[in-house]
């Protein structure tokens, strides 16, 4: 099924944050400081009228890249399992990445959990720091890939 990437609020990523991110909470407690921010890009990707997969980025500096002027994280990115190596994930990073080079962003960064670090690389993404634990959800490191537009 033919897949869309669209610009939604960070409502329309709650329900998928918690039942494939965090499924220890509920949609509302899913919601993320600059959930709000008017610089904030939510994105979601849709097979017919279902979300498959989400993707939110935030303005936000990260102490590991402080070169860098227009620094974005990426925050709640996640598949339906029925759609998993289907090209929606790859669709969502490439989607806004190129929103964010739009809006003279010159770092991507995150915190990746350890399950997802090959997908990550083969986006031509790179670790940085210590493995480190997040409570109830498990390891992560830190990644990143420095923007230019091409």
């Amino acid at each position: 099924m033919k897949t869309e990437i669209r610009l939604v609020n960070a409502e329309a990523t709650l329900e998928m944050r918690s039942r494939v991110m965090k499924p220890f909470l509920t949609p509302q407690e899913c919601r993320n400081p600059g959930d709000d921010d008017p610089l904030t890009l939510h994105l979601a990707a849709y097979q017919g009228d279902h979300i498959v997969g989400i993707a939110t980025f935030l303005p936000e500096p990260h102490p590991f890249f402080p070169q860098s002027q227009t620094p974005y994280r990426l925050r709640g990115m996640a598949s339906d399992p029925s759609v998993h190596r289907q090209g929606v994930g790859r669709s969502l990073v490439n989607e806004g990445v190129r929103h964010l080079v739009q809006r003279s962003c010159d770092l991507l960064w995150f915190n990746a959990r350890q399950k997802a670090f090959p997908f990550y690389v083969a986006l031509g993404y790179t670790m940085v720091g210590e493995m480190f634990d997040i409570d109830r959800i498990g390891p992560h490191k830190v990644m990143y890939k420095f923007l230019a537009e091409d």
